[in-house]
């Protein structure tokens, strides 16, 4: 059984989550925290219980753990001191399909503006009220069948790894013959399903969106290499134009993986100023080898081989 989120749960009702990804956030206080794939948290217990041992555990999201006692981790927290042993049934923790909940408590982790935030510059802006997009991507997330295969798809194309490397097409033969830039839409979806090689331009230093729906059956997380990205948004069913009226645009959590919920949208913000031709994926082992993946291109026509090392 493959975990794409675990919830990690402990009996001691104080729990204070501190830090994301090496990022200050808003205080908060819970008993139950969803962690997912490239995501880590530094978190305070608070002590203040009778002495003795109490169970902290990690269970799958979209799994009865009560029916398979593999899925489920524990530790034991000592007090010192402490003659009790741990005792009794696990903590249940919050209903594991329950996405709504998980969404609330997603949208409740915010950037601490007034310890360690970063000046207010495109690099480091922490948030993201004033900037002007520039474009949107739109990408769906679903299986599809191809000539009898069972394939992941990006709007309905399954990525095709080409016989010569990206990086080393655009340096030598400006991409005749490997792939064509911008040959499936970054905002709807292929009308039959196809396999290719998926090639998006970004603006370079253009704030871009990036909206990434989900037709799986599993929570899907997504990553973009070369970059943070802000993330806005999340919600369940489809997005439209008015789900950016939800955003979250003065204080979001910068990260450079963010999960996508059964059925479900996220949103993020980033700022292509990398320039280079960048992986955007799903981290689920499966669905990223059997084709739910593209490729990003930035491009800057400055040679200056500080912004971008040529090949060798």
């Amino acid at each position: 059984m493959k975990l794409n989120c675990f919830c990690f749960l402990t009996v001691i009702p104080s729990t204070i989550f501190r830090h994301c990804n090496l990022f200050l956030f808003n205080q908060i206080e819970l008993e139950s925290l969803d962690v997912h794939v490239g995501q880590s948290y530094l978190v305070l217990v608070t002590t203040n219980q009778n002495i003795a041992d109490y169970y902290i555990v990690a269970s799958p999201k979209l799994s009865n753990a009560t029916n398979n006692n593999t899925l489920v981790g524990v530790v034991v927290l000592h007090y010192d001191n402490s003659t009790t042993p741990a005792i009794g049934s696990l903590p249940s923790g919050p209903d594991p399909f329950d996405m709504q909940f998980s969404i609330n408590q997603e949208k409740s982790i915010r950037w601490n503006l007034t310890t360690g935030a970063a000046r207010p510059n495109p690099q480091g802006m922490f948030h993201v009220t004033n900037v002007t997009i520039i474009e949107t991507f739109i990408l769906n997330a679903s299986t599809t069948t191809i000539y009898g295969l069972s394939c992941y798809s990006v709007n309905n194309v399954s990525y095709l790894i080409p016989d010569t490397p990206l990086k080393l097409a655009d340096f030598f033969s400006n991409r005749t013959g490997v792939y064509e830039l911008d040959a499936f839409s970054k905002n709807t979806s292929n009308a039959n399903a196809v396999r290719g090689v998926f090639v998006a331009s970004a603006l370079h230093k253009g704030w871009t969106e990036i909206v990434l729906e989900n037709n799986l059956d599993i929570i899907d997380t997504w990553h973009l290499d070369g970059y943070s990205f802000f993330v806005v948004g999340m919600g369940e069913g489809d997005w439209n134009p008015e789900s950016r009226s939800s955003y979250n645009l003065y204080d979001p959590i910068a990260r450079s993986t963010v999960q996508v919920y059964p059925g479900g949208w996220s949103s993020v913000y980033v700022y292509p100023d990398n320039p280079g031709m960048w992986n955007l994926r799903s981290q689920n082992l499966q669905s990223w080898y059997l084709g739910e993946e593209l490729y990003v291109r930035v491009y800057d026509a400055d040679p200056n081989p500080a912004k971008e090392k040529p090949p060798p």
